[in-house]
């Protein structure tokens, strides 16, 4: 009798970890950074959505430069 309560307990565990494994996969991954360079020579700092599609694509220089005002606004 102990052996079937613990198959049934093993088979009810699989199933939680299974079910929390889909809802992972149902949420997007988060906005990646991707440096590349412009046909000028400027380094481009290019941020992409969940997709993997270009959301937003600057100039690494002045990102940076908000990116390091953003983080000593923080500090303070």
């Amino acid at each position: 009798m102990a052996k079937k309560a613990k198959k049934k307990a093993k088979k009810a565990s699989k199933k939680k970890a299974s079910t929390k494994a889909s809802k992972k996969k149902a949420t997007k991954k988060k906005a990646r950074r991707t440096t590349m360079y412009s046909s000028k020579g400027k380094k481009l700092y290019a941020v992409r959505d969940g997709d993997g599609k270009f959301k937003d694509i600057q100039q690494y220089s002045k990102a940076h430069a908000m990116d390091i005002k953003r983080n000593a606004a923080d500090g303070n």
